[in-house]
C-alpha cells in the first residue's frame, strides 16, 4: 500500500515548553516532517531525533491562524506531500496512529478529524460526517485544500476552521470525525463566574475576531453556516461572562460593539480561490 506524505504544523504563541514536547511526541513517529510556525519570539531546543524533521516557519510576529495554515499548505504542494496535520500547541493526541490508518480510504474527503475531548461516543469505527471539526487535530487532504482556495486569511484566527468546513462542504467535499481516535484539547481559559456561569477569558482581539468572523459567515453563507441561533447564543454566553466575571470589562464590551458594526454592515471581502 502507498504510504501518504504528511507533514504537521503547530501555530505556537509563547509555547509552554514540556506541553509542546508532549504534543508533538504523540505523533512525532507517524509524520515526516514538523512545521513549527513562530507567531512569538521561540527559542526552544528540541531533541535530537526530530531536529532533522523540524522547519521553523513564521518571523517571531503575530500572524494568527490561517497566514500560517495557507503557507504551510503551499509548503506541502512544494515538497509533494499529501495531507497536513493542522494542531494548537496545547492538544495531544491519544492514538494519532489510528486515524492515519483510515487514510486515504474516500478521496472526497477533505479532513479527517478526531473526537475532541471524547464529544462522541465511541463506535465500530464507522467515521460520522460532521458539519464542522475544529482546527487542532484536523489532516486535512493538501489537494482538496489548495483547490478550493485554502483558510480565509481576512478573518485571520476564530471561524477560520468553521469557514473552511463549510467552504469544503459546499464544494461537495466531505468533513469526518473517527469517534475511536481521540484528542485532548484545552479549551481557552474557561472560569466561572458570579451565579455559576463559565466565561472564556479571551483578549479583547479575539472576542473581536470571534463576533466579526460569526457575523461575516451568516451574512455571506447565511444560516446554513451560522444560523441566528448560533449568534444569539455566543452573545449571551460570552457577554455575560465578561460581565459577571472578567476584566477589561470595558475594553472587550468595546471590542465586541465594534465588531457587530463591522461584522454587520463592512463590506466583505470576496473568498479566494488559489488557481489549482
Amino acid at each position: 500500500m502507498h504510504k501518504h506524505r504528511i507533514a504537521a504544523i503547530i501555530v505556537c504563541y509563547h509555547p509552554d515548553k514540556e506541553q509542546l514536547y508532549s504534543n508533538i511526541a504523540a505523533f512525532a513517529d507517524h509524520v515526516d516532517t514538523i512545521l513549527l510556525w513562530r507567531n512569538s519570539e521561540m527559542d526552544i531546543s528540541f531533541p535530537t531525533e526530530w531536529q532533522e524533521r523540524i522547519i521553523l516557519l513564521g518571523d517571531g510576529n503575530n500572524q494568527y491562524i490561517a497566514k500560517a495554515l495557507n503557507e504551510a499548505i503551499q509548503w506541502c504542494i512544494a515538497n509533494q506531500v499529501d495531507y497536513l496535520l493542522t494542531m494548537d500547541q496545547d492538544s495531544v493526541w491519544e492514538n494519532f496512529e489510528e486515524l492515519v490508518a483510515n487514510v486515504g480510504t474516500d478521496k472526497q474527503i477533505a479532513i479527517y478529524a478526531p473526537n475532541v475531548n471524547h464529544s462522541y461516543p465511541e463506535g465500530d469505527g464507522t467515521p460520522r460526517d460532521v458539519d464542522s471539526v475544529i482546527t487542532s487535530g484536523s489532516l486535512i487532504d493538501v489537494r482538496i485544500a489548495n483547490s478550493i482556495g485554502g483558510f480565509r486569511e481576512d478573518y485571520e484566527i476564530y471561524w477560520v476552521d468553521g469557514e473552511y468546513c463549510y467552504w469544503a462542504r459546499r464544494n461537495e467535499y466531505r468533513v469526518v470525525v473517527f469517534p475511536d481516535c481521540h484528542l485532548r484539547h484545552e479549551l481557552g481559559k474557561q472560569t466561572k463566574t458570579l451565579f455559576g456561569y463559565y466565561t472564556s477569558n479571551y483578549s479583547p482581539t479575539v472576542y473581536y475576531y470571534t463576533f466579526r468572523n460569526m457575523l461575516w459567515m451568516h451574512r455571506e453563507h447565511g444560516s446554513k453556516a451560522v444560523s441566528i441561533k448560533c449568534i444569539l447564543y455566543t452573545s449571551l454566553y460570552n457577554i455575560r461572562g465578561i460581565i459577571l466575571g472578567e476584566r477589561n470589562k470595558i475594553k472587550k464590551l468595546s471590542k465586541i460593539a465594534q465588531a457587530f458594526l463591522t461584522g454587520l454592515f463592512q463590506r466583505i471581502p470576496q473568498r479566494r480561490t488559489l488557481p489549482l
